[in-house]
């Protein structure tokens, strides 16, 4: 039987997006899946910032939109963070970083390489893509 595969390029930066990235992304490795998060632009940044589960609103954002988000279960302060650390534990939930994105947001390596597993290129990031059953962008 060949390997399930869960693929997640997460760009935003936006809490609902994170939120449901992250609760796809636990749900596929629990249910024994190899999930690989490629983190980008804003969602690096909120990622190694430690500001997963700060809930911002779009700028854009209607009123009952913003009722919904913040209906949205926020457990402890870290839930997402914990979530995918006890998640990560399983071993078949790996993340991250864009090598470019890490260079064109200006982070710095080390602290970027202290929140993830790996900093890689986008040639990497497609091979390991390849054959997945479920590749999302979000």
């Amino acid at each position: 039987m060949s390997e399930k595969k869960f693929i997640l390029f997460l760009h935003s930066g936006v809490y609902d997006r994170l939120y449901q990235a992250i609760m796809l992304a636990v749900t596929a490795a629990s249910m024994g899946s190899t999930v690989h998060i490629f983190l980008f632009f804003w969602a690096l940044r909120r990622f190694v910032n430690g500001e997963l589960d700060e809930i911002t609103f779009p700028a854009d954002i209607r009123e009952n939109e913003k009722r919904l988000l913040e209906g949205v279960p926020q457990g402890s302060t870290n839930m997402l963070k914990e979530i995918l650390e006890e998640v990560g534990e399983l071993g078949n939930l790996k993340v991250y970083a864009c090598s470019g994105a890490v260079k064109l947001m200006e982070l710095d390596e080390e602290l970027v390489q202290s929140k993830v597993d790996d900093i890689i290129g986008l040639p990497t990031m497609l091979k390991m893509a390849e054959g997945a059953e479920t590749q999302l962008y979000i």
